[in-house]
């Protein structure tokens, strides 16, 4: 996903992201089978929502044979940076540190997250990322 087209991820989008994240590329059955206990879709129903992914850039198509095999056009993080920001946007008013203060507050996180939390924000003041 480029800077110049950040499509909204749905969440019918996402779960077949994150089948084709983890098998890399796959065809719409294997992508239906692979969401079956979650969804329930048809194929059919699943080529479509791929083939919208494809309009969005989210996902690339080539056919293989007589079938469609999809690969992501989009890499997790892209994914979950653009899911951050348009959350910080819509949430915050694109206000970051108070969304990061109602995350760690309200957030229930481990004693071994908060430390990785803290290195993090250390890190980040220190000019290091």
């Amino acid at each position: 996903m480029t800077e110049r087209k950040k499509a909204t991820i749905r969440d019918t989008e996402w779960d077949l992201l994150e089948v084709l994240w983890a098998k890399e590329r796959a065809t719409a059955r294997e992508v239906t089978e692979a969401v079956a206990g979650k969804r329930g879709w048809a194929v059919s129903t699943v080529k479509t929502l791929l083939d919208r992914m494809v309009t969005k850039e989210l996902v690339a198509a080539r056919q293989v044979g007589n079938v469609w095999e999809y690969t992501p056009g989009v890499r997790p993080i892209e994914a979950r940076r653009s899911a951050w920001g348009e959350l910080v946007e819509k949430a915050f008013g694109g206000a970051v540190a108070p969304a990061l203060h109602f995350l760690a507050k309200d957030a229930k996180l481990s004693k071994r997250e908060l430390a990785e939390l803290r290195e993090l924000l250390d890190a980040k003041e220190k000019g290091h990322e």
